[in-house]
């Protein structure tokens, strides 16, 4: 990273907040801001189910249902009376000219907003209107063992969903990962056989 980067960087940590994950997973992790715990994610063992619990005001934020045959869901008790919703209608995936993968659209109260795989952080949100300045981004705090996701301070009432959709879509970059490591390790292997 160079020093104008870095400015850039610490200039934006300064009206932010980052959401530390205790662990190297996303779906089984305390989370925290500063010394505070914040929220907490737990993922049942056959990994169908993650709830995501707001430590302080002891309530769970949402619920992400992996299924296997039906699209995946996530529920917000706070929110459309309590009902899930197919997550591939909360988080759509959009083609952005200027980004030559896939990016994933965020429409909440306050807008429209996408997410998108960045060189400089893993995962980044952007503006609709604005792709050049995020509003949150993941970076690794001590890779392989943690990851920081950094919000901006104006984003705070949007804060769980920029977190729900950041766990939605770091755990599906992660299987896509794992996939294509296991692919590249035993496609030889496997070709082999036939």
């Amino acid at each position: 990273m160079n020093s104008e980067t870095a400015a850039q960087d610490s200039s934006k940590a300064s009206s932010s907040k980052s959401l530390v994950f205790d662990q190297h997973s996303v779906i089984n992790a305390t989370v925290y801001s500063g010394n505070l715990l914040t929220y907490s994610t737990i993922t049942s063992k056959s990994m169908s189910r993650t709830d995501i619990c707001d430590i302080p005001g002891q309530r769970i934020v949402a619920t992400i249902k992996r299924r296997e045959l039906l699209p995946d869901t996530v529920k917000f008790p706070s929110r459309n009376e309590g009902h899930s919703i197919a997550v591939s209608k909360w988080l759509r995936p959009v083609m952005v000219t200027s980004h030559p993968e896939s990016c994933t659209s965020l429409v909440t109260d306050s807008g429209k907003f996408i997410w998108k795989t960045n060189p400089t952080y893993r995962l980044a949100l952007f503006p609709a209107e604005d792709p050049e300045v995020p509003l949150a981004f993941a970076i690794r705090t001590r890779p392989p063992e943690s990851l920081a996701l950094t919000i901006k301070e104006e984003c705070d009432e949007m804060m769980e969903d920029i977190l729900i959709s950041f766990i939605i879509l770091e755990h599906r970059l992660r299987m896509k990962e794992k996939r294509r490591q296991n692919s590249m390790m035993f496609g030889p292997l496997s070709s082999g056989l036939a």
